[in-house]
């Protein structure tokens, strides 16, 4: 039988303890009652909702009734984090438990879409409020919010409208359309007496009662008398009902007199209307899919505004609309652009080319009359570049202004092939240096070609004030090192670097033709890892003083200094005293061959000079043999690896001692 081991670890211990401290506190757990927070605190018994929340903040005459009971809990849950609104269950559902459907309505045929989506706060006050049934508003600026107040606001008024919507209209859900409390014409009749003589003289004795009166009457309001619509036949203003219709004591006074749109032709000129090449619904004689025979709130007795009303034939524009940028006129009238009758080979367009376009564009016509205007504009082509209705690009453009650019200029496809492509060219953002439409610079450039440059590049004109600036940047000719487009070199240089430089600093090239060392960088052709091009704070267009510019490359030489006795040119920053800047006749760029160049701030004919050097003179002597012309451990710059009698100073045991046993 195993050992059973016991673990006296102080953890295994405190842990058993611990558990043993939870099951015996189960057995002592108080009753739910003796389980609430001590009494007269926050969610007590005794406490109530209005302890915290104010009752003022609920202010309003019309109170929920189980608010006004202080029944919070009816619609709330009791806990939950503080700040949260705690519903018993969500949206409308809270509501049907004592509001039913059924009378509300909700199960109607037509139902309030509100209602419908269980969004009664939108409505209704869940708390309290000045108005009736806890509406959030009064009757009228509530519906209003949703409902376009212009077609409640016009100069005549429906007398039914001050006393408010519900006069007509159910709120919630009904079985007519519109949500009318009952059929259109029984509705009207309960004001209107439809069997008087009255109400058959205005409507020349024609027994209208049968007909829905919102064929020719708006409901609502209108800027007409009898709340006609905007625009009316004109028959019907001169009581002309037979002009289409029987007599009204026929027995059938409706019925029209001729077919549509023959019936339509009596009147209206069919000349310019007749043949194959017209508008499709007016071919086939539907003139009544777009008017109204009577009265119309929209203009020309159009049966909708003629957006929506296109829009029923010409779903692919809808599609358009709903891209990126759309044509303003399209989403708001049609008729702005288009006949409704007119020629489909001219797109039903009013007028032709650029003067259609003009007529809103007032701004481009001032345009036509600068030197330089692209060749589709002036030529009236706007449709050739844009979209009439809708574009996925800005400004509705046909394509991305690369391809569509390209579409005439062959060049982009040869800009993109190339190493290094301006950014503008690469996103085809061609206008942000050219104007689409005219300019008075060439090429359509928006301004003076390296002027332009500026507009993005501002900052490398930031502080130019005590600088020294590179000529052809301080004349803005940009154009004179970079190409506009796209380039084989780095940053769209119209060459080489050493080539666009050496074509007006050639005494450099002619220099470094016949030079024994040359600058690493400018045989490497990086001209610019000394100088910035565009200006800067040194001579020469240094990126830095040469001193600290040299050593960010000898770095070698940077740390030597550092730590031991240093030549003293090189400790100043003297670095040109010694050396040229780009080539030299003479190795490592020095300015003049050794000794010379060390002679010119030595005297080697000095005593001193010529006891420590076997009395030569210093002409006889090349320096760099023992010294190290930068800096060394040795505090006479003495070179660190050296022969021990020279290490010794014993020159004698190897050298003569005079220069006349020399010349020997």
């Amino acid at each position: 039988m195993s050992e059973i081991r016991v673990n006296k670890s102080s953890h295994g211990f405190l842990a058993r303890l611990f558990a043993c401290t939870i099951i015996l506190g189960l057995f002592f757990i108080p009753g739910e009652s003796d389980g609430q927070v001590q009494r007269g605190k926050r969610f007590s018994k005794d406490s109530d909702c209005l302890s915290c929340h104010k009752e003022s903040e609920f202010a309003g005459k019309s109170k929920h009734e189980p608010f006004k009971k202080k029944e919070c809990l009816a619609c709330h849950k009791p806990h939950g984090m503080v700040g949260v609104l705690r519903l018993k269950k969500d949206g409308g559902e809270l509501c049907f438990e004592c509001h039913e459907k059924t009378s509300l309505g909700l199960e109607k045929q037509f139902v309030h879409k509100p209602a419908a989506d269980q969004k009664c706060v939108t409505c209704h006050n869940p708390h309290s409020g000045e108005s009736d049934k806890l509406l959030v508003k009064n009757v009228t600026e509530l519906c209003q919010t949703c409902h376009d107040q212009s077609e409640f606001s016009r100069s005549h008024l429906h007398a039914p409208m001050e006393k408010g919507c519900f006069s007509c209209h159910e709120a919630h859900g009904g079985d007519n359309a519109g949500l009318l409390k009952k059929e259109q014409n029984k509705l009207c009749a309960g004001c209107h007496k439809l069997d008087s003589d009255k109400f058959a003289s205005a409507h020349s004795g024609y027994p209208v009662k049968t007909i829905l009166c919102s064929n020719c009457h708006n409901p609502h309001s209108s800027d007409t008398e009898k709340l006609l619509g905007v625009s009316i036949h004109s028959p019907m203003i001169e009581s002309g009902c037979e002009t289409c219709h029987g007599s009204p004591r026929s027995e059938s006074p409706f019925a029209v007199s001729e077919e549509v749109p023959t019936l339509c032709f009596n009147c209206h000129d069919a000349a310019d209307i007749s043949g194959d090449d017209v508008h499709g619904a007016v071919a086939s004689g539907e003139c009544l899919t777009c008017h109204n025979p009577h009265t119309s709130n929209n203009s020309s007795l159009l049966n909708a505004p003629s957006g929506n009303l296109c829009l029923g034939c010409h779903d692919d524009i809808s599609r358009q609309l709903m891209m990126k940028s759309s044509h303003l006129p399209a989403r708001q009238d049609c008729l702005q652009c288009h006949q409704g009758h007119g020629r489909m080979s001219a797109k039903l367009l009013k007028t032709k080319g650029n003067k259609l376009c003009l007529g809103c564009h007032e701004d481009l016509s001032a345009a036509l009359n600068k030197p330089y205007v692209h060749a589709a504009f002036s030529d009236g082509a706007c449709l050739d570049c844009h979209s009439p209705h809708g574009s996925r690009f800005e400004h509705l453009t046909k394509e991305n202004r690369l391809d569509l650019c390209g579409e005439c200029h062959d060049q982009p496809a040869a800009w993109l092939a190339r190493k290094n492509t301006h950014v503008p060219v690469k996103t085809g953002e061609c206008n942000k240096c050219h104007d689409p439409h005219a300019s008075t610079q060439p090429a359509l450039l928006k301004d003076n070609r390296n002027e332009l440059c500026l507009t993005c590049h501002s900052a490398l004109t930031a502080e130019l004030t005590d600088r020294q600036v590179h000529p052809p940047f301080e004349e803005h000719s940009c154009d004179t090192c970079h190409l506009p487009h796209s380039s084989e070199f780095s940053p769209l240089l119209t060459d080489q670097v050493t080539r666009i430089c050496y074509g007006c600093h050639d005494n450099i090239e002619d220099d470094l033709k016949s030079a024994v060392s040359a600058h690493k960088p400018v045989s490497d052709g990086a001209c610019a890892e000394c100088h910035n091009p565009h200006s800067a704070g040194f001579d020469h267009l240094l990126l830095d003083k040469p001193e600290r510019l040299c050593l960010t490359c000898h770095s070698d030489l940077k740390d030597k200094m550092t730590t031991a006795t240093t030549h003293p040119p090189a400790l100043e920053g003297e670095c040109l005293g010694c050396h040229n800047t780009h080539s030299s006749g003479f190795a490592s760029l020095i300015q003049e061959d050794v000794p010379g160049l060390c002679l010119n701030c030595h005297d080697g004919d000095d005593d001193s000079f010529k006891k420590m050097h076997l009395n030569l003179s210093g002409s006889l002597i090349d320096c760099r043999k023992c010294h190290n012309p930068h800096a060394s451990t040795d505090k006479g710059l003495i070179l660190q690896n050296s022969h021990d009698p020279f290490t010794a100073r014993s020159c004698d045991v190897c050298h003569r001692q005079s220069e006349k046993e020399v010349k020997k």
